[in-house]
């Protein structure tokens, strides 16, 4: 009875003793079953002794900070050198540019403005004074005036106006135009009073004569100033204007058959 009493207190040690500790095991876990055939998904768990440390992502920061200033230092010398060809270059085709407009405004003259005669008109060519002797008709020129330049002209300081046949004047006038637009055309009235002294017998005539037209060649001259202001210089220029024409009659209905008008500055 003894003997057998001593095995169950053995086997009640053994009963009360720890198992043996097993090695821990990764565990696969299988999900819910794919949305497709063939395909699996498996949640992996690891267990805790088996996880390997991780660097906080503060760690890559930091050396990504130090690594971006070594590759801005590498490129750096290469970019500088590149911006400053580059504004070199700029510099030196803004100066060129500005040299060229320089250059151009101070060399290239304004042209001479155009001029041709339209219509010429004679008022009270008939009256005459008591003493029997002609009294000084009046002249009406029309004339269209072409400015050719870019920029404006100012014809305020002009100076008179005569019309004349051959070398003896008839009537004397300003040129009423004061400013005139670029690429401009203007129509312009010349009044000029007639002068003192018999007249030219051909031009008395040719006012007199009602039964047939006589021709009659006569010439304009003006002294013109005329001021072309440009991007950087002004320039002032005294004008000599020539218009030699020819018309049917200075009677009624006046014509001007043919003319040829020249303008050219001074100096």
């Amino acid at each position: 009875m003894e003997e057998r009493g001593q095995p169950a207190a053995a086997a009640d040690d053994d009963a009360n003793e720890d198992p043996p500790l097993s090695e821990p095991q990764t565990q696969i876990v299988p999900l819910a079953p794919p949305p497709f055939p063939g395909a699996a998904t498996y949640v992996i768990q690891i267990p805790k002794d088996q996880i390997y440390r991780v660097p906080p992502p503060e760690n890559a920061l930091i050396v990504e900070r130090h690594r971006k200033p070594e590759k801005n230092k590498q490129k750096s010398p290469c970019c500088g050198t590149r911006c400053l060809v580059i504004g070199v270059i700029l510099f030196f085709i803004c100066l060129v540019i500005g040299i060229t407009l320089l250059a151009l405004s101070l060399t290239k003259k304004p042209k001479e403005p155009t001029f041709s005669i339209t219509h010429v008109h004679v008022k009270n060519p008939k009256s005459k004074s008591s003493s029997g002797k002609n009294s000084h008709p009046g002249y009406e020129v029309s004339m269209k005036v072409k400015n050719p330049n870019e920029h404006g002209i100012d014809y305020a300081n002009s100076g008179g106006a005569s019309l004349m046949y051959k070398e003896k004047t008839l009537g004397k006038g300003k040129f009423p135009l004061k400013n005139q637009g670029g690429d401009d055309s203007a129509a312009v009235k010349l009044v000029l009073d007639g002068s003192k002294g018999p007249l030219p017998r051909d031009v008395k005539k040719s006012m007199e004569d009602t039964d047939s037209e006589v021709r009659v060649s006569l010439a304009l001259k003006m002294d013109l100033s005329v001021k072309v202001k440009g991007f950087i210089k002004t320039w002032n220029m005294d004008t000599e204007v020539e218009c030699h024409f020819k018309v049917s009659t200075l009677g009624k209905g006046t014509r001007v058959l043919d003319q040829k008008c020249e303008a050219q500055f001074k100096g």
